[in-house]
């Protein structure tokens, strides 16, 4: 499994390098920065959740560690028992009108996401469990035996994207440059076809692609 320290060090071979690790180590992580805004297989999920607190209408992340980091919430769900009860979705000034135009509270019924917080309305009276459906930025890689899917799964796109950074505004190499910008397209669309394969639900739709 290729771990950042692997990455890094295999961004230096390829470059025949060894005097670059400082700025190995930051193109890296602005190469990952940059894909983090779009949406793979590995930086979707629904398998994590959190619980409502009485009387608590803003969500962080002291209640579920990635909500700071979600790049879109596709949907918010209250699972109970069969049934499944979705949120409704508003944007932060439409919400602030409907959660000023009700005092008290109940079972959250919608939902905005705004300063890194979930916010729901009414504000909750019960304790309930919710779900999301996010897309999310993945925590970040620190130490050289970190390993994340931007290590695994998306090793070349990230080792490639971070050269083209290297040979652009460190090596000031144009053919490096050309050479790297001319294999971008088609890695990004492996993983954006595989993406597709694997989150499809055999429904034509729209995607964030």
């Amino acid at each position: 499994m290729t771990t950042l320290s692997d990455l890094q060090t295999r961004i230096a071979t390829d470059l025949t390098r060894t005097d670059l690790t400082s700025q190995i180590a930051s193109a890296v992580g602005d190469a990952i920065a940059f894909y983090a805004r779009q949406r793979f297989w590995f930086n979707v999920t629904r398998s994590q959740t959190f619980q409502t607190v009485v009387g608590q209408q803003a969500y962080t992340a002291s209640d579920l560690a990635v909500i700071p980091n979600i790049v879109k919430i596709d949907a918010l769900f209250i699972p109970q028992g069969q049934s499944i009860y979705p949120l409704d979705r508003y944007e932060p000034a439409d919400f602030e009108v409907i959660a000023g135009g009700m005092s008290g509270g109940g079972k959250p019924r919608a939902f905005t996401y705004i300063d890194q917080s979930i916010l729901l309305w009414p504000v909750p009276t019960a304790v309930y469990t919710l779900r999301p459906h996010i897309h999310y930025k993945l925590p970040p890689l620190v130490n050289p035996t970190d390993v994340n899917a931007w290590t695994t799964d998306a090793e070349e796109l990230i080792r490639t994207h971070t050269k083209l950074l290297l040979y652009t505004d460190v090596l000031e190499d144009p053919d490096g440059m050309q050479r790297m910008t001319a294999k971008l397209p088609d890695l990004i669309a492996a993983l954006r076809s595989e993406s597709s394969s694997r989150l499809s639900n055999g429904i034509i739709q729209g995607t964030d692609f």
